[in-house]
C-alpha cells in the first residue's frame, strides 16, 4: 500500500495559523473544532526564552490508534494513499455509512490529539488528508494536495509519498520521525505516524 504523509520544517513555521484557517474553511468547521492546529512550545535555553511552532493534524499512522479503538469501525485507511479517513454517515450513505456514537475512544487512543469532539453534533471529527482534493479530477494537479499545505506561505508544511518524498535526505532534506529536542511529540513506535520533521530553514 502506498503511504502519504506530512513533512514539517519547524524552522520555517512562523505560527501564522494560515493552515488552521484553510482547514476550517475547507470543511466549514464549527468553532472549537480544529482538524489542524498550531502547537506553541516555549522553554528556556541558556537563560534565554525559546519559542517554537509545530503544525499538527492527523498523522495518518501506519497502525492508527483511532481506527483500532473505534467500536463502530468508522475509520478506514485508503488503499491508494494510506490516508486514514472517515466513512460517511448513514444519512449520506445508507448502505456503507457508519454513524459515530460519540464514545470518544478514538480521542483517548490517539497520542497526537488528532480526533476532535464536535460538541454541537456529538460526534468525532479529524483531518482526512483532504482526500477529496487528492482524488479530484477537476482541480489542477498542483492543487491536489491538502488545503493546509496549499496555503502555507512559508513552505513549512509539505505533503508527499513517505517512501520517496519523505525519506531522510529526500525531496525535503532531513526527515526525522521526532522533532529531536524537548519538548517532543509522542514516541512514534506506538502507531508509526506518517509525519516527518526537519529543522533547517530553506
Amino acid at each position: 500500500m502506498p503511504q502519504y504523509g506530512f513533512h514539517l520544517n519547524i524552522a520555517n513555521c512562523i505560527g501564522c495559523r494560515a493552515c488552521e484557517a484553510a482547514c476550517a474553511q475547507e470543511y466549514d468547521l464549527p468553532p472549537g473544532v480544529l482538524r489542524r492546529r498550531i502547537l506553541t512550545h516555549e522553554w528556556e535555553s541558556a537563560g534565554k526564552p525559546v519559542r517554537r511552532y509545530v503544525s499538527m493534524a492527523c498523522n495518518h499512522c501506519t497502525n492508527p490508534g483511532c481506527l483500532n479503538a473505534c467500536p463502530v469501525k468508522r475509520y478506514v485507511k485508503d488503499a491508494a494513499t494510506g490516508i486514514v479517513h472517515i466513512k460517511p454517515s448513514k444519512s449520506e450513505d445508507p448502505v456503507n455509512g457508519v454513524d459515530c456514537i460519540g464514545c470518544r475512544r478514538c480521542e483517548a487512543a490517539c497520542p497526537y490529539g488528532a480526533p476532535q469532539f464536535d460538541a454541537e453534533l456529538g460526534i468525532m471529527d479529524k483531518c482526512t488528508g483532504c482526500l477529496h482534493r487528492i482524488n479530484s479530477t477537476t482541480l489542477p494537479q498542483e492543487k491536489r494536495i491538502p488545503a493546509c499545505v496549499l496555503t502555507c506561505s512559508s513552505r513549512a508544511l509539505n505533503w508527499g509519498d513517505v517512501a520517496t518524498d519523505l525519506t531522510d535526505g529526500g525531496k525535503y532534506g532531513d526527515a526525522k520521525k521526532t522533532i529531536g529536542t524537548t519538548p517532543d511529540i509522542a514516541d512514534p513506535k506506538y502507531t508509526d505516524p506518517n509525519i516527518r520533521f526537519s529543522n533547517k530553514r530553506w
